[in-house]
Formats: C-alpha cells, sequence, structure tokens
C-alpha cells in the first residue's frame, strides 16, 4: 500500500522538476479552455500569473474550479493530474508571485498586465510508469488539511 507521505513527495518532485503547467477551464465565453502556463510552488499550492484581459482568467471569474496537468508529454514519465479552485489574489501580491516565479526561473516575465492566482487542489492524480502506478494514485488534499 502506497502511503499519503509517499504520493505527497512524488507530487511536490513532479512540481520542483517542471516549469510549465496546462489549465482546463469553462464558465466564459471561451469555454472549454485550455491554457499553457508557467507556475511555482509552495508546499501543494500553485502560483501562477494570468492575463487579465485572457480567456483563462474570464472563464475562472465565472467558474474557479477547473483542472490542471503538469507533464513533459512523455508518459513515460511521472506527472499530474489534478482538479483545482482558484483564488484570485490581491494586486498588492503579485510582486510576491512574480519573484516566486523568477525564483525558480530567471527569465520569466510577463508582456500584458497580469494578475496572480493561488491554484488550490482538491483532489491529485499522480502516474508513474516507473513506480507502476496505473491507474494514478490519488491524494485528497481537502482531507490532509480537515
Amino acid at each position: 500500500m502506497t502511503s499519503e507521505a509517499e504520493i505527497k513527495s512524488a507530487i511536490l518532485d513532479i512540481l520542483s522538476q517542471n516549469n510549465a503547467i496546462s489549465l482546463a477551464t469553462t464558465g466564459g465565453e471561451y469555454s472549454p479552455w485550455i491554457l499553457g502556463a508557467y507556475f511555482a510552488s509552495d508546499d501543494l499550492s500553485i502560483y501562477l500569473m494570468l492575463e487579465k484581459s485572457g480567456k483563462t482568467l474570464a472563464n475562472l471569474k465565472a467558474n474557479p474550479k477547473g483542472a490542471l496537468m503538469i507533464s513533459q508529454n512523455d508518459a513515460m514519465k511521472d506527472f499530474l493530474q489534478a482538479q483545482f479552485e482558484a483564488v484570485f489574489l490581491p494586486d498588492s501580491d503579485e510582486a510576491k508571485v512574480r519573484q516566486m516565479l523568477v525564483a525558480k526561473m530567471p527569465w520569466y516575465q510577463t508582456y500584458t498586465p497580469c494578475a496572480p492566482v493561488r491554484l488550490d487542489v482538491q483532489k491529485w492524480f499522480v502516474s508513474s510508469f516507473a513506480r507502476q502506478w496505473f491507474p494514478a494514485k490519488v491524494l485528497e488534499t481537502s482531507l490532509m488539511n480537515a
């Protein structure tokens, strides 16, 4: 039996080894929508900057729930899928989130006005060919925080 600690450790490894995330959202005019973005993390919380006039932010304002995937587009390498709820951070948190992104990716920058967002994950799905985690191992974050 795989422990919650082992699953969480695998999640944290994948978060630290990847820069890109795909978000699936619904709710707005362009619904459903998939976005590729860069992210940083603090424990199991994901932080990113979303374009203020973008389709993803518009969808999340209409429906803050979505899905994500973090992978290297290779099913032989460990990857994550998850269900999340977006939390819109105040503009005063923009510098903090931007610093987290730059600390992870020194080349990171934005070209349009962006809003800081945190993704709170309720349920993680970790797939690992090397660990024979097919079907994916599941970690319910909401149960860990209860």
